[in-house]
């Protein structure tokens, strides 16, 4: 509390609120412009960039940056935010100098609220994956039942388009919204092979790649759509099979390998807060210091080591 009252008597104070006034403004006239530019289905379009379609991104697709844009555009779309980036990043910024700036007012420490800040929006992006990540499995498992559907109404005599429409109607979310978009597309006059290359950027996994350019070759020379469909479904089934079946089989490396990463962190977080006089003694020693950075080096590239090993291309 002593360091809020020397803040208020500080010439600091207008910078701060200064600040948060321009946060806010910045937070609200770009929410409104999301909902300005909402139309119907389209507000689960996570931003401009996302109508765009994939040939047009590989220009700008190449440097780091650049992948991290996409992914992060991927990611927002995935989480179904029904925000644009922009308004998620402006979000997670937000959230960790609020963090901060308290922890700062709490523990008087610059470095350790400049620490809470930073690991606040590295909390929010690693909970903006693992939502889009649960969504996207979602998708994936509920993809073979559609493309049985897909086959079916293709059998039926319903064009493409009409045939995509009924799917998006009778399946379930998440992967009806990809279908109704599709339909939406081809009614509105884009090719197929179009239509499909921003399917698979928007959705980035194998199934959907092998069901785009299976419906992008039949487009061009043409073949019994329906069989192709079937097969590709059960081809799906038969990786997801696979996919059960190498987690089971991994169970028990997986299960090491995390109570390894869980253990090194709780036991410096007993020393340096529970034992504090241990910690800090290893701390401002040079050899402890060593040892400490040479232990975290080691658990990081033995998790690198056993996640590349667990990992699978198939």
């Amino acid at each position: 509390m002593e360091n809020l009252q020397l803040l208020l008597n500080n010439q600091t104070l207008p910078i701060f609120i200064f600040g948060g006034i321009a946060t806010t403004v910045g937070f609200v006239l770009m929410f409104a412009r999301d909902l300005v530019m909402r139309r119907g289905d389209e507000a689960i379009m996570a931003s401009p960039i996302m109508r765009r379609l994939p040939k047009d991104l590989d220009k700008h697709g190449r440097g780091t940056g650049s992948k991290f844009d996409i992914w992060f555009e991927r990611t927002v779309y995935l989480a179904n935010l029904n925000m644009s980036t922009t308004m998620a990043a402006v979000l997670m910024v937000s959230a960790g100098m609020t963090a901060g700036f308290g922890a700062w007012i709490w523990i008087e420490e610059p470095i350790a609220s400049a620490a809470i800040g930073f690991l606040t929006v590295l909390f929010l992006f690693v909970v903006l994956s693992i939502v889009s990540a649960r969504r996207l499995a979602k998708i994936q498992k509920q993809f073979p039942g559609s493309l049985d559907l897909l086959a079916r109404a293709v059998r039926a005599g319903e064009s493409l388009d009409q045939a995509m429409q009924l799917v998006g109607d009778a399946v379930l979310e998440p992967v009806a919204s990809e279908y109704r978009r599709c339909a939406k597309q081809l009614e509105m006059g884009l090719s197929v092979s179009a239509t499909m290359q921003a399917l698979s950027f928007r959705i980035n996994v194998m199934d959907i790649r092998i069901f785009a350019t299976a419906l992008s070759v039949h487009r061009e020379s043409g073949g019994n759509l329906p069989d192709t469909l079937e097969r590709l479904a059960k081809v799906i089934r038969d990786r997801m099979a696979y996919y059960q079946h190498q987690q089971s089989v991994t169970a028990t490396g997986r299960i090491s390998a995390l109570i390894i990463a869980v253990i090194g962190p709780i036991l410096a977080g007993y020393l340096f807060f529970v034992q504090p006089e241990y910690g800090q003694g290893l701390w401002n020693d040079e050899l402890g210091r060593t040892l400490l950075l040479a232990a975290g080096i080691s658990e990081i590239i033995g998790l690198l080591i056993v996640s590349r090993m667990l990992k699978s291309a198939y």
